[in-house]
């Protein structure tokens, strides 16, 4: 049996205060020793832009209006590490060297921190900054509506009565599908006066939010009425190459919804459109017209023109000879006892299409006795057809007895 050897009460109490230098020792070079070296992570720390409002004066502007951050590490002794002021360590880029628009990849200036540390890394290492050239435009405004007016009343016309200034990145302004300002109509009784603000919107309609327009809010004027849906007629102007001539104007679409004051809206049974010339045409051709709403009207869904497709054809020359004089318009009780000529030859003159379709039991020729009496009249003879296709009558005029 093995014996164990007493240690002295005195060298007991020396080991345990050896120990507890020990570990006080210990404790010191991980937490409190100088000459230890350690990390610390600083997060999130806001990057400030330097000379931004030089960028103005150079007719420059950030593409994107936005916030920046850094994280850094930092390296040093627990000693000095605790020695920092969080609230002093700053991130700058500075702008000022930036001339023309385009790209930048900029250095980050940290700012803050005491010799005695190290920074171990950064995060981002550079600033990637997009500079975009400040234009201005001027741009018409639409009004949208919204809401429904009193008495079944519609919004027949809602326009802005100004122009805006738009200022902004180059990149932005190109982006603006529209610019309007929205109007609430709900229960409008009579016209009005709206102010409204303006807003810029890309084609996907997402708003543009880096423009500057002047003035920011338009005046816009609403005016209420009632609608329908009328013809339009068509017009041309012009001579036609020789040898050719119009055949037909279509127009698409061949109806259209306008707007107005009830008693002007009574008036109106269709909308003319601008003439179109057709000097020295020869084919077919198409175009877009404007159409022309008289005062007090105002047409409706954006329908302010029409396509026309104008058929221009080479001409041809036809001739019929009628076997029979018809009488128009004789006063009652009158006959026609006497006619000089009995038949006449017509000759025509136009689009092929046309005369090639002409039905010659369908032409007619005639004389015209409205309010004659009784007695012997030398009248002119006249066709059934379009006077543009008829080129000549013979004979052209003959004489009639009435009794």
């Amino acid at each position: 049996m093995k014996i164990k050897k007493k240690v002295p009460v005195h060298e007991k109490v020396i080991r345990i205060f050896l120990a507890l230098g020990i570990a006080v020792l210990l404790w010191f070079m991980v937490n409190g020793n100088s000459n230890v070296i350690v990390n610390q992570d600083f997060n999130s720390i806001p990057i400030t832009l330097t000379n931004e409002d030089g960028l103005a004066a150079k007719k420059l502007v950030l593409a994107e209006d936005k916030s920046y951050y850094l994280n850094l590490r930092i390296k040093g002794t627990d000693k000095n590490l605790r020695k920092i002021n969080t609230k002093e360590i700053s991130a700058e880029v500075n702008l000022g060297d930036i001339n023309t628009k385009g790209t930048y990849d900029l250095e980050i200036a940290v700012k803050g921190l005491p010799n005695s540390v190290i920074i171990d890394s950064v995060n981002p290492t550079s600033l990637q900054i997009v500079v975009d050239n400040i234009i201005k435009e001027n741009l018409e405004v639409g009004v949208v509506v919204e809401g429904q007016p009193a008495n079944d009343a519609v919004v027949i016309s809602a326009k802005s009565l100004e122009k805006v200034e738009v200022q902004g990145p180059e990149e932005s302004i190109a982006r603006i599908a529209k610019t309007t300002g929205t109007a609430n109509v709900s229960n409008l009784k009579s016209d009005t006066i709206e102010h409204l603000q303006v807003m810029a919107y890309d084609s996907s309609g997402n708003r543009i939010n880096d423009v500057e327009f002047s003035p920011s809010v338009v005046t816009a004027e609403i005016i209420l009425g009632k609608m329908k849906e009328v013809g339009v007629i068509t017009a041309t102007s012009g001579q036609t190459a020789n040898g050719y001539v119009v055949s037909q104007v279509l127009v698409e679409p061949s109806k259209v919804m306008i707007g107005a004051k009830q008693e002007v809206l009574d008036q109106i049974d269709a909308i003319t459109m601008n003439a179109i010339d057709v000097s020295g045409q020869a084919k077919t051709f198409s175009k877009d017209v404007s159409l022309t709403p008289p005062e007090g009207c105002y047409l409706q869904n954006g329908n302010d023109q029409v396509k026309v497709t104008v058929n221009i054809e080479n001409t041809i020359e036809r001739s019929f000879t009628l076997d029979k004089i018809s009488v128009k318009n004789l006063g009652a009780g009158l006959v026609v006892s006497k006619m000089k000529d009995s038949k006449v030859l017509l000759k025509l003159e136009g689009a092929s299409s046309v005369l090639n379709a002409l039905n010659p039991a369908q032409t007619e020729a005639y004389v015209d006795c409205a309010n004659l009496g009784p007695g012997e009249y030398e009248l002119p003879i006249q066709s059934n057809l379009t006077p543009a296709l008829v080129k000549s009558i013979t004979s052209a005029k003959t004489i009639v007895t009435i009794e």
